[in-house]
């Protein structure tokens, strides 16, 4: 047994030795695409970025170059140690397994060529704002496979590339513009004119909304709510700082129109509950709190 093992190894080194030269040369070779490959990609990066003003498209493009030289250099090698017919011969002879592998890597490549779509129809680039199936986040990055998203609470998710072109995508900051809404009750009695002109003189304030033609802010009347008629208040903002400014003006939006609305005499009453018995020989399950008259109570409980 130990004769055999020696007997393997003696041959196995004279093969080594004998091949070192074209081994040499393949790893050389293999090194030498390798380094073209990364220059290229730092090449075309610094030239590409300039053109195209796509930053996503670039860092895509010059990874798809390094791959390519990757490749050619690992062919290369396996050429030059003599692997290259060995290894052909094995996968025309193995249909089977070359089926199974195809299965095991289908998602790789669907990702990889849903990648390549992206990169080039680009529905968002890097630093927009996406939702995609109930995850909102900033774009990082676009790899061969996935998207880098980071959310807004921290999470650095990878999305699969494919998940991107099947499912529905929400670019919110594509032409930096995004309308928001919120909702306030005012009392029956208050002038809806009134109030109507005063939320948008308010508004005009502002600086950081967007009065453009077609984008000012406007109010309509929602519903006729239990106790308040609720006003509907939408307005424009840019959307390029959406985690930030966005959604503090939004907050002070609101904020200052219910102050001015209370300054000019309007009033914001909370939902009226009507409270029915249907047993009057039981008691009013209600108690008063708080220092009252008599004389207010008489009639009255």
């Amino acid at each position: 047994m130990n004769e055999k093992l020696q007997i393997a190894f003696d041959n196995f080194w004279s093969n080594v030795l004998e091949n070192a030269p074209s081994i040499l040369i393949g790893f050389g070779l293999l090194i030498i695409f390798t380094l073209i490959g990364y220059g290229l990609q730092s090449l075309i990066k610094r030239r590409l970025i300039k053109r195209l003003n796509d930053q996503l498209l670039t860092n895509f493009i010059a990874r798809i170059v390094f791959l390519i030289f990757l490749i050619i250099g690992l062919t290369s090698f396996l050429n030059e140690v003599g692997w290259s017919k060995a290894a052909s011969s094995l996968l025309a002879g193995a249909g089977v397994s070359a089926l199974i592998i195809g299965f095991a890597f289908k998602d790789i490549g669907e990702n990889f060529l849903a990648g390549f779509f992206l990169a080039f129809s680009r529905p968002f680039s890097i630093g927009d704002i996406i939702e995609i199936e109930g995850m909102t986040g900033t774009v990082r990055a676009l790899n061969f496979r996935s998207t880098h998203v980071r959310t807004f609470d921290g999470r650095d998710v990878f999305v699969p590339n494919a998940s991107l072109i099947k499912n529905m995508l929400t670019n919110f900051t594509r032409d930096g513009l995004m309308r928001h809404n919120f909702i306030i009750g005012i009392d029956y009695g208050d002038d809806l004119v009134k109030a109507n002109k005063v939320v948008l003189d308010e508004l005009s304030k502002l600086n950081g909304l967007v009065q453009a033609e077609g984008m000012e802010p406007f109010v309509v009347i929602q519903e006729f709510g239990t106790s308040t008629i609720n006003l509907n208040i939408h307005f424009w903002t840019n959307s390029h700082d959406f985690e930030g400014s966005v959604l503090q003006l939004k907050s002070e939006v609101m904020r200052l129109t219910v102050d001015r609305l209370t300054k000019e005499g309007f009033s914001m009453p909370a939902d009226i509950v009507e409270l029915k018995i249907y047993k009057p020989e039981y008691a009013i399950p209600v108690t008063v709190s708080g220092k009252i008259e008599q004389d207010n109570l008489k009639g009255k409980v």
